[in-house]
């Protein structure tokens, strides 16, 4: 199962974490997991290309952490990317969601 974990100040989303497979097909067939994949690269790369801002992330096999730098916690193009993202794995935990789960966190900055 992919889980997709969102951290957020008010509504301001302050980091995000996806881990796990969702083994709805075989890897490098699997929909579900080119689904997620695809939403979360394409809003990690639209901050930089688009905005010019870099997202502080880190990529390995299973899991995926990104954190947005405190300067820009509130830029309100970075916020509407990532909730686009939010939005994009929310759908894709309704259609799949014996394979794609979403948790949120609240925390003070």
């Amino acid at each position: 199962m992919i889980r997709f974990t969102v951290c957020q100040s008010g509504d301001n989303i302050l980091e995000f974490t996806v881990t796990g497979h969702s083994g709805y097909g075989e890897a490098g067939t699997d929909i579900v997991c080119a689904g997620v994949s695809a939403l979360v690269y394409n809003a990690v790369n639209s901050c930089e290309a688009l905005l010019g801002i870099e997202l502080d992330a880190s990529d390995t096999k299973d899991r995926l952490y990104c954190q947005v730098p405190r300067a820009y916690r509130s830029d309100a193009n970075v916020q509407l990317l990532l909730h686009s993202l939010q939005f994009g794995i929310e759908q894709m935990a309704e259609s799949y969601p014996k394979h794609v789960k979403v948790k949120y966190r609240q925390e003070m900055e």
